[in-house]
């Protein structure tokens, strides 16, 4: 894996993934699968049984019971548990045998740490101690030295970390590490640059040393599939074509609170099974799953609906090298055009929500970056269609209207193909409402949906004109507007394919006049920025620049939907603060507050 576009390491692999994977790796790690025909699962293999009891000295009693949910990312038998090697890692699986450093509280908006025990930040470095009893499920204790070669092997692969660190050491025991940074940094980027869902602890160094070597190639062609070593709440048992098996780990740091033997996720590609399996109580949990309103409604009693914010959704990428749509005023036009309220209401209103003002930005927390400056934003309409703007700057950009058709001096009508993913349910929806917008107000826009191979590679080759994508990296990382303000200028995912022109510019001011800004330059200066007031100016210009510019327009944002059943398991009460780290099915175990029932 390589990541040359300057440390999103994450999302790269998302993009990396999803080109390999196709549509069904893509849905996974987008947390939105497609719909279509389910096959309705295979009752053999996921039946929740609660046969004979065991109680463990000084612990309370652990049933035989077996949490069923469901990947689907593949087919197991073709996945491992090396999140280095991203085309077949499946960090479904994953999550379960590899603690993660920390979890993102989504409602109070803080980390809380699960395998670190501390971290701190100076000018000069960034200090992680791990917890005293973190071990490995063969009952070696996690040390400085399994960190150490973990991160090493990540610098290989570019992780965000190494945007900001030079170097990594053992600290003052064999409990902690130290990073030097290459200057001092904002901690929030240290810390989501190591608290992402993805950002587990997986090397075991007596597995891994052998890849310290080696070039990046090494540790990325590494199936870790067989005598897998584990720290997190369960360990790898066994996979086949349909499901993986994982045991509890009587060696996890807070086994205590698990008190149920096992884990399986079935091999479930479709939305439609899912929905079923969980209806029909084949699945305990799902961690993430769209569902409509009439399905979510048609749900049991016992199955649960837990919303966190996705901090992604549906947006529209342009060529900015296109002859219609490089130009400003054409993106303006669109997205004066385009009744985001509208596309929410028919794509899902209850699990889609839409920008007061269009930037890179996520909608709740735009209000507490922008400020009162948040006024002089630009928001194009976000309830309505505003043609009557949209035609005046298509004149003032040379266009005319002809036979209902906008065209430009050459007589060149605005057309071309629209691109979206095949299979992406809500998806589907909303880019037939975006191109009906379009189309009746005169652009003449053809919808091309591409399996998400074909899909991702257009875009990455800058072959398309215009399509839907996503406008948020997603994730705890977009709640620091550094990250997708960074991100929809760079777009990593598609290695830039957009050819949005990041250098000096001058725009109109935010104050009426004019600015001149150099905006990837600018936000990059927010790394060492130390706190969020220093930091609040620049991201506001940087904002002010992308509603001015649009390098994308931010259509929706979506709600995740997790789903758990009380049929089988205690559950927490609906507003729980602890529902506010994802995923919940996976997150809730190692809390005790996802236990068996007696």
């Amino acid at each position: 894996m390589s990541n040359d576009s300057g440390g999103y390491g994450e999302v790269v692999n998302r993009r990396q993934f999803i080109r390999a994977a196709g549509a069904t790796g893509a849905a996974a790690l987008a947390g939105c699968s497609g719909g279509g025909g389910g096959n309705g699962g295979n009752g053999d293999n996921n039946e929740n049984e609660t046969v004979t009891s065991v109680t463990p000295p000084g612990q309370e009693q652990v049933y035989d019971t077996r949490f069923v949910s469901a990947t689907n990312n593949g087919v197991p038998a073709n996945y491992h548990l090396n999140p280095d090697a991203t085309q077949n890692y499946d960090d479904i699986a994953g999550a379960y045998v590899f603690e993660r450093f920390a979890g993102y509280n989504f409602q109070t908006q803080e980390f809380e740490l699960v395998a670190l025990e501390d971290w701190s930040v100076d000018s000069e470095t960034f200090t992680l101690t791990i917890r005293e009893d973190l071990n490995w499920d063969n009952g070696d204790p996690v040390t400085a030295r399994d960190l150490i070669t973990q991160f090493r092997l990540q610098k290989k692969t570019n992780a965000p970390i190494w945007d900001f660190a030079e170097s990594i050491e053992q600290g003052e025991d064999e409990k902690t590490v130290v990073f030097t940074l290459k200057s001092e940094t904002n901690p929030r980027l240290l810390k989501h640059a190591i608290g992402g869902q993805l950002d587990r602890i997986y090397a075991h160094h007596p597995t891994f040393k052998q890849f310290l070597d080696q070039d990046a190639s090494g540790i990325q062609g590494f199936a870790y599939e067989e005598d897998v070593i584990g720290n997190g709440p369960f360990s790898f048992e066994s996979k086949d074509k349909q499901s993986w098996k994982f045991t509890r780990n009587d060696e996890y740091a807070d086994a205590d609170y698990i008190n149920f033997e096992e884990v399986q996720l079935l091999n479930r590609g479709e939305n439609t099974a899912l929905q079923q399996g969980l209806r029909g109580g084949e699945l305990d949990g799902m961690h993430s799953l769209f569902a409509p309103p009439n399905i979510a409604k048609s749900m049991p009693d016992h199955v649960q609906e837990i919303n966190t914010p996705a901090k992604w959704g549906y947006g529209i990428v342009f060529n900015h090298d296109h002859k219609h749509f490089g130009k400003v005023e054409v993106r303006k036009a669109i997205a004066h055009v385009i009744n985001r309220e509208a596309v929410a209401g028919n794509a899902g209103p209850r699990t889609k929500a839409t920008p007061d003002v269009i930037t890179g930005i996520a909608v709740d927390d735009q209000e507490r970056w922008l400020g009162d400056d948040m006024d002089a934003f630009e928001t194009y309409g976000q309830d309505s269609s505003q043609e009557d703007k949209a035609a005046s700057l298509l004149r003032d950009a040379g266009y005319t209207k002809s036979g209902g058709k906008w065209q430009d001096s050459d007589g060149n009508t605005i057309s071309a193909d629209y691109a979206t993913p095949a299979g992406w349910t809500d998806w589907t929806t909303a880019t037939d409402t975006v191109v009906d917008q379009l189309n009746s107000f005169g652009f003449d826009l053809k919808i091309n949906s591409a399996p998400m191979g074909d899909f991702y590679g257009n875009y990455i080759d800058n072959n398309f004109a215009l399509g839907a994508f996503y406008w948020l990296p997603g994730g705890a990382r977009s709640s620091f507007p550094f990250y997708p303000l960074r991100w929809e200028m760079q777009c990593p995912d598609i290695d830039g394919g957009h050819a949005f022109p990041t250098g000096e510019k001058t725009i109109p001011g935010m104050d009426g006049g004019e600015m001149t800004i150099n905006p990837l330059e600018e936000i990059q200066t927010v790394a060492q920025m130390s706190t969020d007031e220093e930091a609040t100016d620049t991201i506001r210009r940087v904002a002010w620049h992308h509603n001015q510019t649009l390098p994308f327009v931010g259509v929706t944002e979506k709600q995740e939907q997790t789903w758990l059943s009380s049929d089988d398991f205690n559950t927490p009460a609906s507003n729980d603060p602890v529902l506010g780290i994802k995923w919940a099915s996976q997150y809730l175990p190692r809390t005790g507050k996802l236990s068996a029932k007696d």
